[in-house]
């Protein structure tokens, strides 16, 4: 399994007065604290606004998004769906990411999709450990790109 970081471009606009909304499950919560942690200390070392929201399971981040979009300049989506022995996996992986793009394009507003779909636990815990900051320098580098183009 890959350890380290992706390499994200920082973003090199201003970005001081950008407002973005993290959202995060409750379902996988050990696994989803340290993610958020890891967001939210990127976040500031950027000096970016931002609030917490929380929702029960990753089926409804796509419902809070679509509820965020007109409030905030970006959207953050952390959640895990680990697999299991049933179908449910693919289903709930598919529906969510499916109405996350359709969302972020039908609003015009870049939501960072940070659910991690894993095979068991312990890759979950691997890839949450990092994971948190490369979606927060995915936001910051996509608004960044927007600024330099509007």
């Amino acid at each position: 399994m890959k350890t380290s970081k992706t390499e994200i471009n920082k973003p090199s606009s201003d970005l001081h007065n950008v407002k973005i909304a993290v959202v995060s499950t409750n379902w996988n919560e050990e696994i989803i604290k340290p993610m958020l942690e890891d967001c939210l200390s990127m976040l500031n070392e950027y000096n970016i606004e931002n609030n917490t929201f929380v929702v029960p399971g990753a089926y409804e981040l796509p419902f809070m998004a679509q509820n965020l979009c007109t409030e905030y300049d970006a959207i953050i989506l952390l959640g895990c769906i680990i697999k299991g022995e049933t179908p449910h996996f693919e289903i709930i992986s598919q529906s969510i990411s499916d109405k996350v793009l359709e969302t972020s394009l039908d609003k015009n507003t870049p939501i960072i999709f940070g659910v991690l779909t894993t095979n068991n636990e312990s890759e979950a815990e691997e890839r949450a450990a990092s994971k948190g900051s490369e979606f927060a320098l995915s936001a910051l580098s996509i608004l960044d790109t927007l600024k330099k183009i509007k």
